[in-house]
Protein backbone atom coordinates (compact mmCIF):
# COMPACT_ATOMS: atom_id res chain seq x y z
CA UNK A 1 0.00 0.00 0.00
CA UNK A 2 2.80 2.39 0.79
CA UNK A 3 4.39 1.91 -2.62
CA UNK A 4 0.99 2.42 -4.28
CA UNK A 5 0.47 5.61 -2.26
CA UNK A 6 3.86 6.95 -3.33
CA UNK A 7 3.19 6.04 -6.95
CA UNK A 8 -0.07 7.99 -6.83
CA UNK A 9 1.75 10.99 -5.38
CA UNK A 10 4.29 10.83 -8.19
CA UNK A 11 1.55 10.64 -10.80
CA UNK A 12 -0.20 13.65 -9.23
CA UNK A 13 3.06 15.58 -9.32
CA UNK A 14 3.57 14.81 -12.98
CA UNK A 15 0.02 15.87 -13.82
CA UNK A 16 0.79 19.27 -12.30
CA UNK A 17 4.00 19.49 -14.32
CA UNK A 18 2.24 18.45 -17.50
CA UNK A 19 -0.85 20.66 -17.18
CA UNK A 20 -1.03 22.99 -20.12
CA UNK A 21 2.31 21.66 -21.32
CA UNK A 22 3.23 22.24 -24.95
CA UNK A 23 4.74 19.00 -26.18
CA UNK A 24 6.98 20.97 -28.53
CA UNK A 25 8.18 20.32 -32.05
CA UNK A 26 7.88 16.85 -33.52
CA UNK A 27 11.29 15.24 -33.99
CA UNK A 28 10.47 14.34 -37.59
CA UNK A 29 10.11 18.06 -38.39
CA UNK A 30 13.52 19.08 -37.05
CA UNK A 31 16.04 20.60 -39.44
CA UNK A 32 19.62 19.34 -39.55
CA UNK A 33 20.69 22.47 -37.69
CA UNK A 34 18.16 21.84 -34.92
CA UNK A 35 19.25 18.22 -34.59
CA UNK A 36 22.87 19.36 -34.37
CA UNK A 37 21.95 21.91 -31.69
CA UNK A 38 20.21 19.22 -29.66
CA UNK A 39 23.22 16.97 -29.98
CA UNK A 40 25.53 19.67 -28.67
CA UNK A 41 23.06 20.36 -25.85
CA UNK A 42 23.19 16.79 -24.55
CA UNK A 43 24.04 16.62 -20.86
CA UNK A 44 27.23 14.68 -20.20
CA UNK A 45 26.19 11.00 -19.74
CA UNK A 46 28.68 10.87 -16.86
CA UNK A 47 26.17 12.92 -14.83
CA UNK A 48 25.24 10.82 -11.80
CA UNK A 49 21.67 11.96 -11.14
CA UNK A 50 18.30 11.29 -12.71
CA UNK A 51 14.59 10.99 -11.97
CA UNK A 52 11.83 8.49 -12.44
CA UNK A 53 9.48 10.29 -14.83
CA UNK A 54 5.96 9.83 -16.11
CA UNK A 55 3.58 12.05 -18.03
CA UNK A 56 5.07 15.49 -17.49
CA UNK A 57 6.35 15.92 -21.02
CA UNK A 58 9.06 18.41 -21.89
CA UNK A 59 8.64 20.44 -18.68
CA UNK A 60 9.67 17.39 -16.69
CA UNK A 61 12.95 17.07 -18.56
CA UNK A 62 13.63 20.79 -18.32
CA UNK A 63 13.16 20.50 -14.55
CA UNK A 64 15.73 17.70 -14.39
CA UNK A 65 18.19 19.84 -16.29
CA UNK A 66 17.51 22.87 -14.09
CA UNK A 67 18.03 20.85 -10.89
CA UNK A 68 21.38 19.58 -12.14
CA UNK A 69 20.44 16.07 -13.19
CA UNK A 70 21.19 14.47 -16.51
CA UNK A 71 19.03 11.36 -16.71
CA UNK A 72 15.42 10.21 -16.83
CA UNK A 73 13.92 6.76 -16.45
CA UNK A 74 10.40 6.95 -17.92
CA UNK A 75 8.06 4.66 -16.01
CA UNK A 76 6.42 2.76 -17.54
CA UNK A 77 7.84 4.37 -20.66
CA UNK A 78 7.01 3.51 -24.25
CA UNK A 79 8.90 0.23 -24.74
CA UNK A 80 5.98 -2.04 -23.86
CA UNK A 81 5.75 -4.81 -26.47
CA UNK A 82 1.94 -4.74 -26.44
CA UNK A 83 1.94 -0.99 -27.16
CA UNK A 84 4.56 -1.10 -29.90
CA UNK A 85 3.08 -4.16 -31.61
CA UNK A 86 -0.53 -4.81 -30.67
CA UNK A 87 -1.21 -7.80 -32.92
CA UNK A 88 0.70 -10.81 -34.15
CA UNK A 89 2.77 -9.91 -37.19
CA UNK A 90 1.62 -6.30 -36.96
CA UNK A 91 3.65 -3.22 -37.77
CA UNK A 92 5.64 -1.53 -35.01
CA UNK A 93 4.21 1.73 -33.68
CA UNK A 94 6.88 3.81 -31.97
CA UNK A 95 4.78 6.96 -31.56
CA UNK A 96 4.88 7.00 -27.75
CA UNK A 97 8.58 6.12 -27.60
CA UNK A 98 9.40 8.76 -30.21
CA UNK A 99 7.57 11.40 -28.19
CA UNK A 100 9.49 10.47 -25.04
CA UNK A 101 12.80 10.63 -26.90
CA UNK A 102 11.90 13.88 -28.65
CA UNK A 103 10.88 15.63 -25.42
CA UNK A 104 13.94 14.43 -23.51
CA UNK A 105 16.38 15.38 -26.25
CA UNK A 106 14.90 18.87 -26.50
CA UNK A 107 16.27 19.34 -22.96
CA UNK A 108 19.45 17.34 -23.55
CA UNK A 109 18.48 14.67 -21.00
CA UNK A 110 19.75 11.08 -21.33
CA UNK A 111 17.37 8.13 -21.09
CA UNK A 112 17.35 4.74 -19.41
CA UNK A 113 14.57 2.76 -21.07
CA UNK A 114 12.78 -0.24 -19.56
CA UNK A 115 11.91 -3.04 -21.97
CA UNK A 116 8.60 -4.73 -21.10
CA UNK A 117 8.32 -8.21 -22.71
CA UNK A 118 4.54 -8.58 -22.55
CA UNK A 119 2.05 -8.59 -25.44
CA UNK A 120 -1.44 -10.02 -24.91
CA UNK A 121 -1.55 -11.66 -28.32
CA UNK A 122 1.74 -13.42 -27.56
CA UNK A 123 0.83 -14.39 -23.99
CA UNK A 124 -2.37 -16.00 -25.28
CA UNK A 125 -0.25 -18.69 -26.94
CA UNK A 126 1.17 -19.95 -23.64
CA UNK A 127 -0.26 -23.22 -22.35
CA UNK A 128 -0.18 -21.78 -18.82
CA UNK A 129 -1.61 -18.38 -19.74
CA UNK A 130 -4.15 -18.49 -16.89
CA UNK A 131 -1.28 -18.48 -14.40
CA UNK A 132 0.19 -15.38 -16.00
CA UNK A 133 -2.69 -13.02 -15.16
CA UNK A 134 -2.31 -10.33 -12.51
CA UNK A 135 -5.30 -9.35 -10.35
CA UNK A 136 -7.84 -6.95 -11.78
CA UNK A 137 -6.86 -4.23 -9.32
CA UNK A 138 -3.27 -4.00 -10.59
CA UNK A 139 -2.42 -0.32 -10.92
CA UNK A 140 -0.80 -0.61 -14.35
CA UNK A 141 -3.61 -2.40 -16.19
CA UNK A 142 -5.25 -0.53 -19.09
CA UNK A 143 -8.43 1.15 -17.94
CA UNK A 144 -11.30 2.93 -19.63
CA UNK A 145 -11.03 6.68 -19.33
CA UNK A 146 -7.28 6.80 -19.80
CA UNK A 147 -6.05 9.44 -22.20
CA UNK A 148 -4.70 8.50 -25.61
CA UNK A 149 -0.97 7.92 -25.35
CA UNK A 150 -0.97 6.75 -21.75
CA UNK A 151 1.06 3.63 -21.17
CA UNK A 152 0.00 0.42 -19.47
CA UNK A 153 1.00 -3.19 -18.94
CA UNK A 154 -1.09 -6.10 -20.24
CA UNK A 155 -2.86 -8.35 -17.74
CA UNK A 156 -0.71 -11.39 -18.54
CA UNK A 157 2.92 -11.05 -17.50
CA UNK A 158 4.99 -14.12 -18.21
CA UNK A 159 7.94 -14.70 -20.53
CA UNK A 160 7.26 -14.41 -24.24
CA UNK A 161 5.69 -17.42 -25.89
CA UNK A 162 7.26 -16.61 -29.28
CA UNK A 163 10.90 -15.81 -28.55
CA UNK A 164 11.63 -15.02 -32.21
CA UNK A 165 8.86 -12.42 -32.36
CA UNK A 166 10.19 -10.94 -29.11
CA UNK A 167 13.73 -10.89 -30.54
CA UNK A 168 12.47 -9.00 -33.59
CA UNK A 169 10.71 -6.45 -31.37
CA UNK A 170 13.78 -5.82 -29.20
CA UNK A 171 16.09 -5.51 -32.21
CA UNK A 172 13.73 -3.06 -33.94
CA UNK A 173 13.41 -1.05 -30.72
CA UNK A 174 17.13 -0.74 -30.00
CA UNK A 175 17.99 -0.21 -33.67
CA UNK A 176 15.63 2.78 -33.90
CA UNK A 177 17.46 4.69 -31.17
CA UNK A 178 21.08 3.49 -31.44
CA UNK A 179 22.22 6.41 -33.58
CA UNK A 180 24.06 4.37 -36.20
CA UNK A 181 22.16 5.95 -39.11
CA UNK A 182 20.33 2.72 -39.96
CA UNK A 183 16.56 2.78 -39.39
CA UNK A 184 17.01 5.51 -36.78
CA UNK A 185 14.15 7.63 -35.50
CA UNK A 186 13.85 10.75 -37.66
CA UNK A 187 15.36 13.68 -35.78
CA UNK A 188 17.34 11.52 -33.34
CA UNK A 189 20.02 13.82 -31.91
CA UNK A 190 22.00 11.31 -29.84
CA UNK A 191 21.61 7.61 -29.12
CA UNK A 192 20.01 5.64 -26.30
CA UNK A 193 22.59 3.21 -24.96
CA UNK A 194 21.05 1.90 -21.72
CA UNK A 195 18.24 -0.66 -21.57
CA UNK A 196 16.67 -2.30 -18.52
CA UNK A 197 15.09 -5.76 -18.64
CA UNK A 198 11.72 -5.24 -16.99
CA UNK A 199 11.20 -4.07 -13.39
CA UNK A 200 11.11 -5.64 -9.93
CA UNK A 201 10.33 -9.28 -10.79
CA UNK A 202 10.85 -9.96 -7.08
CA UNK A 203 7.84 -7.84 -6.09
CA UNK A 204 4.40 -9.38 -5.87
CA UNK A 205 1.62 -7.89 -3.82
CA UNK A 206 -1.87 -6.42 -3.77
CA UNK A 207 -2.31 -4.07 -6.68
CA UNK A 208 1.25 -4.32 -7.99
CA UNK A 209 2.78 -7.40 -9.62
CA UNK A 210 5.22 -6.94 -12.48
CA UNK A 211 6.10 -10.57 -13.17
CA UNK A 212 4.33 -13.90 -12.66
CA UNK A 213 7.19 -16.37 -12.98
CA UNK A 214 10.17 -17.77 -11.11
CA UNK A 215 13.79 -16.63 -10.76
CA UNK A 216 14.83 -19.34 -13.23
CA UNK A 217 12.31 -18.01 -15.75
CA UNK A 218 13.59 -14.47 -15.29
CA UNK A 219 17.10 -15.77 -16.01
CA UNK A 220 15.78 -16.96 -19.40
CA UNK A 221 14.20 -13.57 -20.07
CA UNK A 222 17.37 -11.74 -19.03
CA UNK A 223 19.61 -13.87 -21.28
CA UNK A 224 17.32 -13.56 -24.30
CA UNK A 225 16.94 -9.81 -23.92
CA UNK A 226 20.65 -9.26 -23.32
CA UNK A 227 21.51 -11.12 -26.52
CA UNK A 228 18.75 -9.36 -28.47
CA UNK A 229 19.95 -5.91 -27.40
CA UNK A 230 23.54 -6.77 -28.31
CA UNK A 231 22.39 -8.11 -31.69
CA UNK A 232 21.15 -4.60 -32.48
CA UNK A 233 23.88 -2.58 -30.76
CA UNK A 234 27.07 -4.10 -29.37
CA UNK A 235 27.82 -0.83 -27.55
CA UNK A 236 24.52 -0.84 -25.65
CA UNK A 237 24.53 -1.59 -21.94
CA UNK A 238 21.92 -3.86 -20.32
CA UNK A 239 20.65 -3.42 -16.76
CA UNK A 240 19.14 -6.28 -14.81
CA UNK A 241 15.71 -5.41 -13.40
CA UNK A 242 15.90 -3.36 -10.22
CA UNK A 243 15.53 -5.29 -6.97
CA UNK A 244 12.65 -3.82 -4.97
CA UNK A 245 14.89 -3.37 -1.92
CA UNK A 246 17.90 -4.60 -0.01
CA UNK A 247 16.03 -6.89 2.38
CA UNK A 248 16.30 -10.68 2.10
CA UNK A 249 12.68 -10.91 0.95
CA UNK A 250 13.68 -9.10 -2.25
CA UNK A 251 17.29 -10.18 -2.74
CA UNK A 252 16.38 -13.88 -2.32
CA UNK A 253 14.83 -13.81 -5.80
CA UNK A 254 18.20 -12.93 -7.35
CA UNK A 255 20.18 -15.23 -5.06
CA UNK A 256 17.97 -18.10 -6.21
CA UNK A 257 18.45 -17.12 -9.85
CA UNK A 258 22.23 -16.89 -9.58
CA UNK A 259 22.33 -20.20 -7.69
CA UNK A 260 20.11 -22.12 -10.11
CA UNK A 261 21.44 -20.43 -13.27
CA UNK A 262 25.06 -19.40 -12.53
CA UNK A 263 25.63 -18.15 -16.08
CA UNK A 264 22.97 -15.47 -15.55
CA UNK A 265 25.64 -13.30 -13.91
CA UNK A 266 26.94 -12.79 -17.47
CA UNK A 267 23.57 -11.64 -18.84
CA UNK A 268 23.73 -8.02 -17.67
CA UNK A 269 26.26 -5.21 -17.69
CA UNK A 270 24.95 -3.16 -14.76
CA UNK A 271 23.40 -4.17 -11.43
CA UNK A 272 20.27 -2.39 -10.25
CA UNK A 273 18.64 -1.83 -6.87
CA UNK A 274 15.71 0.24 -5.60
CA UNK A 275 15.04 2.01 -2.33
CA UNK A 276 11.50 3.11 -1.53
CA UNK A 277 12.48 4.64 1.82
CA UNK A 278 13.51 1.22 3.13
CA UNK A 279 17.17 1.92 3.94
CA UNK A 280 16.76 3.44 7.42
CA UNK A 281 19.35 1.05 8.87
CA UNK A 282 22.10 1.65 6.31
CA UNK A 283 21.11 4.96 4.66
CA UNK A 284 22.76 4.04 1.37
CA UNK A 285 19.76 3.38 -0.89
CA UNK A 286 20.37 -0.37 -0.32
CA UNK A 287 23.61 -0.35 -2.31
CA UNK A 288 25.76 -2.19 0.23
CA UNK A 289 23.49 -5.23 0.76
CA UNK A 290 22.92 -5.47 -2.99
CA UNK A 291 26.63 -5.22 -3.70
CA UNK A 292 27.36 -7.89 -1.09
CA UNK A 293 24.76 -10.15 -2.70
CA UNK A 294 26.43 -9.79 -6.12
CA UNK A 295 29.80 -10.46 -4.52
CA UNK A 296 28.64 -13.81 -3.18
CA UNK A 297 28.31 -14.90 -6.81
CA UNK A 298 31.53 -13.25 -8.01
CA UNK A 299 29.54 -10.71 -9.98
CA UNK A 300 31.38 -7.39 -10.08
CA UNK A 301 29.09 -5.26 -12.24
CA UNK A 302 28.69 -1.58 -11.49
CA UNK A 303 25.45 -0.61 -9.70
CA UNK A 304 22.77 1.95 -10.47
CA UNK A 305 19.99 2.90 -8.06
CA UNK A 306 17.09 3.43 -10.45
CA UNK A 307 14.49 4.22 -7.78
CA UNK A 308 15.76 6.18 -4.78
CA UNK A 309 14.04 7.98 -1.96
CA UNK A 310 14.59 8.57 1.74
CA UNK A 311 11.26 10.07 2.77
CA UNK A 312 10.99 8.51 6.21
CA UNK A 313 11.61 11.66 8.23
CA UNK A 314 8.98 13.57 10.20
CA UNK A 315 9.56 16.78 8.25
CA UNK A 316 10.83 18.00 4.92
CA UNK A 317 14.03 19.15 6.61
CA UNK A 318 14.62 15.64 7.96
CA UNK A 319 13.95 14.15 4.53
CA UNK A 320 16.47 16.53 2.95
CA UNK A 321 19.15 15.41 5.38
CA UNK A 322 18.23 11.73 4.93
CA UNK A 323 18.39 12.15 1.15
CA UNK A 324 21.80 13.81 1.36
CA UNK A 325 23.13 11.06 3.63
CA UNK A 326 21.76 8.20 1.55
CA UNK A 327 23.04 9.79 -1.66
CA UNK A 328 26.53 10.29 -0.29
CA UNK A 329 26.68 6.79 1.18
CA UNK A 330 25.33 5.15 -1.98
CA UNK A 331 27.97 6.87 -4.09
CA UNK A 332 30.63 6.00 -1.53
CA UNK A 333 29.59 2.34 -1.70
CA UNK A 334 30.09 2.42 -5.45
CA UNK A 335 26.76 3.40 -7.02
CA UNK A 336 27.39 5.03 -10.39
CA UNK A 337 23.99 6.69 -10.84
CA UNK A 338 20.99 7.53 -8.69
CA UNK A 339 17.45 8.09 -10.00
CA UNK A 340 15.12 9.74 -7.48
CA UNK A 341 11.46 8.65 -7.52
CA UNK A 342 9.91 12.07 -6.98
CA UNK A 343 10.53 15.80 -7.24
CA UNK A 344 9.19 16.38 -3.74
CA UNK A 345 10.67 15.89 -0.31
CA UNK A 346 7.51 16.14 1.78
CA UNK A 347 5.12 13.37 2.71
CA UNK A 348 5.43 9.64 2.52
CA UNK A 349 7.47 9.05 5.66
CA UNK A 350 6.31 7.87 9.08
CA UNK A 351 4.64 10.75 10.87
CA UNK A 352 4.86 13.18 7.98
CA UNK A 353 1.67 12.26 6.13
CA UNK A 354 0.54 13.48 2.70
CA UNK A 355 0.34 17.15 1.69
CA UNK A 356 -2.75 19.02 2.92
CA UNK A 357 -5.88 18.25 0.87
CA UNK A 358 -6.21 20.35 -2.24
CA UNK A 359 -2.62 21.60 -2.29
CA UNK A 360 -1.04 18.84 -4.32
CA UNK A 361 2.53 17.63 -3.85
CA UNK A 362 5.22 20.27 -3.66
CA UNK A 363 7.92 20.58 -6.31
CA UNK A 364 11.07 20.89 -4.21
CA UNK A 365 13.38 21.67 -7.12
CA UNK A 366 15.44 24.22 -5.19
CA UNK A 367 16.00 21.74 -2.38
CA UNK A 368 17.03 18.98 -4.77
CA UNK A 369 19.39 21.38 -6.53
CA UNK A 370 20.99 22.12 -3.18
CA UNK A 371 21.32 18.39 -2.44
CA UNK A 372 23.05 17.73 -5.75
CA UNK A 373 25.29 20.77 -5.38
CA UNK A 374 26.29 19.59 -1.92
CA UNK A 375 27.34 16.23 -3.35
CA UNK A 376 29.23 17.71 -6.28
Amino acid sequence: MRKLFLSLLLIAALVILGAGCDQGQDAADLSETEVSERSSNQIDPANQFGWLTGGGGDEEYELIRDIGGGWARPHLGGAVWDIVQNEEGGDYDFEIMDEIVNDSQAAGVNLLITIWPFAEWDQAGRSDVANCAVPGNDEFLPRSGKEVGETYLPQHRCNPNDWQAYHDFVVALVERYDGDGINDMPGLAYPIKYWEVMNEPDLSGPGLTFYKQTPRDYADLLEHTYNDVKDADLEAQVLIAGAAGGDPEFLQFYETMFTEVPQSTSSFDIGNVHCISNDQATQDFNVKPYQEMLGRFNADQSIWVTEAEALYGNSKEANIENTKTSTRNALSEGAEKIFYTTFMLTGGGPGSGPPPPGTGPEMDSAEFKEIINSIN
